[in-house]
């Protein structure tokens, strides 16, 4: 049984591996490298801003995320968004719509927050893949998978993100819980988060791995008739980003009002990156999939054999 899981391991790793193969033309990496990314996605309503609300996840039961940088004047953003909505049909997925503030004329959505996320945590790999830190439609499957433009790369567009979809999250963990939590007291939003039990994939010589929490504050739906797309109704609007820092923490955060109605959202999204020096001597020029995910099919061995006991 070790033999023909070494030898499947040696093929997953050599072989050109159908649809991962072909990532290097689907999409680029969101950060400018593989061992980087993001998950999280626990959701808490905030309605009028006066229930208290709690949610809890184990890490393997945690949703897609799916960021999209739109514009309310952006006709490509119809067809990629539209398509986006059909490719997640049937999945657990979160989905943030960042719309275009700096140097915006007709966009009413979004905050000097939203941008500072979007391009500081992507702007880098955008400017590289097609010249601006900021593009709409620009699509992120799980802070890993860039997706530009709203033509295909592969088959369809719509293959394209299920594709990205089907990979999942390369995190360096594989078990745990995370909770995400808000209190009120006199209108004043307090948020508690706690990811601190995550349970490691690799063994003992761990990489250097560095995560930071965020609240984003998306609302479900605002409407907006003088868009000139003409979608009238936009969906999934992030209003604000705010940066958090440690494993767990409470802190006391202003919720944006909502453009209308009673929908407004906090997402906690955490955010990952192994440092680049660690490990690739080894791994780092293997084609088709990541450190994390060589460990976790490493870590997957034990668990095999013991079954067949």
């Amino acid at each position: 049984m070790r033999t023909l899981l070494a030898v499947s391991l040696t093929a997953l790793l050599l072989a050109p591996m159908g649809a991962l193969a072909e990532s290097g033309t689907i999409w680029v990496d969101a950060r400018g490298q593989q061992d980087a990314g993001t998950f999280g996605g626990l959701t808490l309503s905030m309605g009028n801003g006066t229930v208290d609300a709690s949610t809890s996840s184990d890490y393997n039961e945690l949703p897609n995320i799916v960021e999209v940088y739109t514009a309310t004047w952006c006709m490509n953003c119809v067809t990629s968004e539209h398509t986006m909505k059909n490719a997640v049909e049937g999945i657990d997925a979160v989905l943030i719509h960042y719309h275009r503030v700096w140097y915006e004329i007709e966009d009413p959505f979004g905050s000097d927050s939203t941008e500072e996320r979007w391009e500081g945590v992507y702007g880098d790999a955008s400017k590289e893949a097609i010249g601006s830190k900021r593009a709409a439609p620009t699509s992120v499957i799980d802070g890993q998978r860039m997706h530009t433009g709203s033509t295909a790369k592969g088959i369809s567009l719509l293959d394209d993100y299920s594709q990205s979809l089907q990979v999942g999250n390369r995190a360096w963990f594989m078990d745990g819980t995370i909770d995400f939590s808000v209190s009120f007291s006199d209108s004043v939003a307090s948020f508690s988060w706690n990811f601190d039990n995550l349970v490691s994939s690799c063994a003992d010589d761990c990489p250097t791995q560095t995560t930071t929490p965020w609240v984003l504050f998306v609302e479900d739906s605002a409407r907006f008739e003088d868009g000139s797309n003409n979608l009238e109704e936009y969906i999934h609007v992030n209003h604000a980003a705010v940066q958090l820092s440690g494993f767990n923490g409470t802190e006391t955060i202003d919720v944006p009002s909502a453009w209308d109605g009673e929908d407004m959202n906090a997402v906690l999204l955490i955010d990952w990156e192994v440092e680049q020096d660690q490990g690739r001597d080894i791994f780092g020029n293997l084609p088709g999939i990541g450190v994390a995910s060589l460990f976790s099919l490493l870590a997957a061995a034990p668990l095999v054999r013991s079954r067949q006991h």
